[in-house]
């Protein structure tokens, strides 16, 4: 079967469902098709897509206004700990 007869397929199926759980649980579904997972932070939280861009877009900012450290900074900071 090509994919347009199981598109076709799935919609007939979905006009068919009564509950809306269902519905609600296939939205959440492409929702994270739309927005994958692309890694994990330390605590094990899934970052997303769009979150990791947001993230990457603040730091550039930060940076941009010279919120950052030099390396040497922080080696000589690290030595009286």
């Amino acid at each position: 079967m090509d994919i347009q007869a199981e598109k076709l397929l799935l919609i007939d199926q979905l006009l068919r469902i009564s509950d809306v759980r269902v519905i609600e649980q296939i939205r959440e579904l492409l929702k994270k098709e739309n927005n994958p997972i692309v890694g994990y932070e330390p605590n094990g939280k899934p970052i997303t897509q769009q979150d990791f861009i947001k993230k990457i877009e603040q730091a550039e900012r930060e940076y941009e206004q010279g919120n950052y450290q030099m390396i040497e900074d922080l080696e000589k900071e690290s030595e009286s700990w």
